[in-house]
């Protein structure tokens, strides 16, 4: 399935190993950056400690990439290709094979909100730095519509069940909504310190993430939406 947005060249900055070794050496220091910024967020990342952790010398790390920013693009990279397959096996057509809307959608919104609980310290991560960095807001960017895009092709395959006049505005206005709810809800935005001091309270959470699919179930089978 193609998606909206083309995909971004790769990260500059950034020197692939060819050689097999160096290329495991060079991905456990991009999955030890994915680590550090779940625990810490983009505030505590370092090099010194990726290097700890990864127990690849910072000078190694220097010969493949120029600094904090490009591995950090590279990490950004890396990342979106794992939400990318985990939302893909999430909203594979079979996989929902014979269920209705009525029944996928819920169920749909519950799946894609445990994803992000699972992504989403890292998600966040990026979201901030995206703020000040035009490329990695890019990125973000195109996994965004890649999210979306797949997410609404599914819902879009029970078009019949749909009563909203205009069944393609409205999947991707659910999607918009679920996904900027959860996001806020999660404090995905904000300083992995200041959304940790705010928490969340599990049972509001399952809460909204309920009441988010009943509502965006009753607002595609909603046949003349106010204002229309």
């Amino acid at each position: 399935m193609s998606t909206s947005q083309n995909r971004p060249a790769k990260p500059s900055g950034v020197r692939a190993p060819k050689q097999e070794r160096s290329q495991r050496s060079f991905e456990l220091v991009l999955d030890t950056t994915l680590e550090l910024l779940a625990e810490k967020g983009y505030q505590g990342f370092s090099l010194t400690e990726v290097s700890r952790r990864s127990k690849v010398s910072v000078g190694a790390i220097y010969t493949r990439v120029d600094g904090k920013d490009a591995i950090l693009r590279a990490a950004q990279e890396r990342f979106q290709e794992l939400l990318s397959a985990e939302h893909r096996e999430l909203v594979r057509g079979d996989r929902w094979e014979g269920k209705p809307l009525a029944g996928l959608l819920p169920e749909l919104v519950g799946e894609f909100a445990r994803l992000l609980q699972r992504r989403g310290r890292v998600l966040g991560a990026f979201m901030q730095l995206g703020a000040v960095d035009e490329t990695v807001a890019r990125v973000g960017k195109a996994g965004y519509f890649d999210l979306r895009d797949r997410f609404t092709a599914l819902l879009l395959e029970r078009r019949d069940e749909i009563r909203h006049p205009d069944p393609e505005r409205a999947v991707r206005a659910c999607f918009v909504t679920v996904y900027a709810t959860l996001a806020r809800a999660m404090a995905l935005d904000v300083a992995a310190e200041a959304a940790e001091a705010a928490g969340s309270d599990s049972g509001d959470l399952s809460d909204l993430i309920e009441d988010l699919g009943g509502m965006a179930l009753s607002f595609l089978r909603c046949e003349a939406p106010a204002g229309n």
